[in-house]
């Protein structure tokens, strides 16, 4: 397939569309996928900010550079009225200037308006005036976020920046201590406390919100139960826990911390599935073949008792060497039912088409302060896949049951792959010598084939990221049009009700299916609901991963500061005109800016996805390895730059660092951020 050519406007026409700022320099305007972006010169950008909705009227282009400029008429819809700023005083007042460089003005703070903030405090303020022609913004401080020095500022900065909610008001406290913590058996919920199921968790996770059991039956059939924290028997519709739950629509997992979806007092005791404790759970048991069919036994509101919490270390251990602590070991037998169950769950999978991306995961380990130490490769083992496939099989079952209601739902869906990055993955991999037949609309086995033929190569990382760039992400959405990644036809999310909205609502939805009281009416008015709800999931979620993904980029640089000056061996992930990408093994991504290349003049070869020197014909091609020399760990812009080869002389390491500088290392290599496990 082709690289669709995108259609110019012509001068005169009016377009709305989305404003995308490059701070005091210029911006763009888009609109559609058929049409080029529109360039918008900085004297014409009237007072717009970066994604606000714009009318723009088209003229003819004066630099020769863009096929079609403009200019902007007004703004018709705001993206944001408040902005993470540096507070300073002045005269009269004061003013804020916002973090983020592409939003470009000076916001005066009126005297009064100003909470108390002193010069070099981090502020939020709320553009109360937009700025004129001949006049700036005016505004008012509405939290004071701290100030350099302050512990956790970086990242305080960035949860105010993607404008994540992270205090609970005292009223909703208060409604969580007042909860019923009453525990015992009623009418229509099954009774497992003779069940020795167990938590298997990481080391240092507190929301336990799923526990399983198995057992081989003697056909040789398993009987899988997975059992999941009831949160929706304490978290009611109308409450202000679940006004500020629904807001939240996720807990969100930083370095230093965790923001829960809800309060410690559910989070992490009332509907935490803690050990040797009585707790209200949600059931799903299955009877899994020696295939990996699953058929569904039972789903029910339930009574459980932990009978052991475990964490993934130690299990994967007793599986490796045999070595298992004595209050473990009783429960080993049930434990390799368990494994050999999620064998045959994942043979199944793969069977299908099922994509595995078995991307590394990274830690960041910070010290009291702050500070990052050292960066942990999370290696996955056997433990940690099959409660992945004991869980995969419950939002499976889960789905099914709720589709044959008929009834409105709630689905976990990932569409077929972009044609036009299919394209370029395809490309890509004629590129390498891959000898794979990819159709052009094509079902996950062809996908799988083609990850299948990477294994082992020195471009097999690049291959799965490139293919992982074809894909949609995964989104929540009331119509089953199934889930592309894992091969299935019917899937949700039904097994983390503590830190993700939809769960909560899959749980009413399967209470609501047992008891099946609703009137048309209340359907219809809760269809209308599910509707929009999926849809502020989605967005909440996406927020979510960009934080996490901004604030491990921060730390990642920050870690990589001392390091200024020192040589790394790394494998290029990405090639592009501006430059080569590259990664080291420590999960850290960088740019080698093709300024720094001055061996030889580099240009970008499109069709092979190459750098080639015009004299020499040296190649820098994706998945090489090359030895790099860091030049620039900038924190504040969480940018990493190398240069290739190595570089010995002090004077020689200035004179690339200061060139460094001026190099246009903006643009960041997203390629892979989202390699974050549990988003299936």
């Amino acid at each position: 397939m082709e690289k669709k050519e995108l259609l110019p406007y012509k001068p005169g026409v009016i377009l709305q569309g989305t404003y995308k700022s490059y701070g005091s320099r210029f911006g763009f305007l888009l609109t559609d996928e058929d049409h080029e972006d529109v360039y918008i010169a900085d004297r014409d950008h009237l007072n717009a900010v970066n994604n606000d909705i714009v009318e723009v009227k088209t003229i003819a282009g004066e630099t020769g550079r863009h096929n079609t400029e403009g200019r902007i008429l007004r703004v018709v819809e705001r993206a944001n009225d408040s902005f993470v700023c540096t507070y300073e005083m002045v005269e009269g007042g004061g003013e804020a200037v916002p973090i983020d460089e592409k939003v470009n003005m000076v916001i005066v703070i009126p005297e009064g308006q100003e909470m108390g903030a002193t010069t070099g405090a981090r502020v939020m303020v709320e553009v109360t005036r937009w700025p004129g022609e001949w006049t700036d913004a005016e505004g008012r401080v509405t939290e004071i976020i701290g100030y350099k020095g302050d512990k956790g500022i970086d990242i305080d900065i960035i949860i105010a920046q993607h404008r994540l909610r992270h205090q609970f008001s005292d009223e909703l406290m208060k409604e969580a201590d007042s909860l019923p913590r009453a525990i015992m058996p009623e009418e229509g919920v099954k009774d497992f406390r003779d069940v020795p199921i167990v938590t298997i968790d990481g080391p240092d996770s507190k929301d336990l919100d799923d526990a399983v059991y198995c057992k081989k039956k003697e056909n040789g059939h398993f009987e899988l139960g997975v059992h999941i924290a009831d949160v929706s028997r304490y978290v009611k519709k109308g409450t202000l826990l679940d006004d500020e739950a629904y807001a939240r629509g996720t807990s969100v997992y930083l370095a230093d911390r965790v923001i829960p979806m809800l309060p410690f007092q559910l989070s992490n005791d009332l509907c935490s599935l803690n050990h040797d404790e009585d707790r209200y759970a949600m059931s799903c048991i299955m009877d899994v073949s020696p295939d990996g069919e699953v058929k569904t036994e039972l789903i029910t509101p339930s009574l459980v008792r932990v009978a052991r919490r475990c964490n993934y270390p130690e299990i994967n251990k007793a599986f490796t060497e045999g070595v298992a602590p004595d209050d473990l070991k009783v429960h080993l037998p049930m434990l390799l039912d368990l494994k050999e169950c999620a064998d045959a769950l994942r043979n199944n999978r793969t069977r299908r088409g099922a994509l595995d991306f078995d991307f590394p995961e990274y830690k960041i380990v910070l010290d009291e302060e702050g500070t990052p130490l050292r960066i942990v490769k999370i290696i996955r083992g056997d433990s940690e896949k099959m409660i992945e496939d004991a869980m995969i099989a419950a939002n499976e079952a889960v789905a099914r049951f709720l589709e044959s209601t008929g009834h409105t739902s709630v689905f976990r869906v990932h569409d077929h792959p972009d044609p036009e990055k299919l394209a370029s993955l395809k490309r890509l991999a004629a590129i390498m010598g891959l000898p794979i037949h990819i159709p052009e609309d094509p079902e996950p086995a062809d996908i799988q084939k083609l990850l299948e033929s990477a294994k082992g190569k020195d471009f097999e990382a690049v291959i799965q990221v490139m293919t992982l760039r074809s894909l949609p992400q995964a989104c929540y959405s009331t119509d089953n049009n199934g889930h592309f990644g894992i091969a299935s036809t019917c899937y949700t999310h039904f097994t983390s009700p503590i830190r993700r909205y939809p769960d909560l609502m899959v749980h009413r939805l399967i209470r609501q299916a047992l008891c099946d009281e609703m009137t048309k009416a209340d359907r219809k008015k809760q269809t209308e609901f599910l509707l929009r709800a999926v849809e502020h999931c989605s967005e909440m979620e996406q927020n979510a991963t960009e934080t996490e993904r901004d604030v491990d980029d921060l730390k990642m640089t920050e870690y990589m500061v001392p390091f200024v000056g020192e040589p790394f061996d790394a494998r290029i992930t990405g090639v592009t005109r501006f430059g080569i990408f590259v990664g080291l093994d420590n999960g850290v991504e960088g740019l080698v800016h093709v300024d720094s290349m001055d061996d030889d003049e580099y240009i970008y070869q499109e069709d092979t996805m190459t750098m080639k020197g015009r004299f020499s014909g040296t190649t820098y091609a994706m998945g090489m390895p090359v030895r790099v020399t860091l030049v620039k760990a900038d924190k504040e812009r969480r940018e990493v730059d190398f240069i290739l080869g190595e570089i010995h002389s002090p004077l020689n390491l200035e004179k690339k660092t200061r060139s460094s500088s001026k190099s246009h290392s903006k643009k960041k290599n997203k390629k892979g951020k989202s390699k974050r496990k549990g988003k299936r």
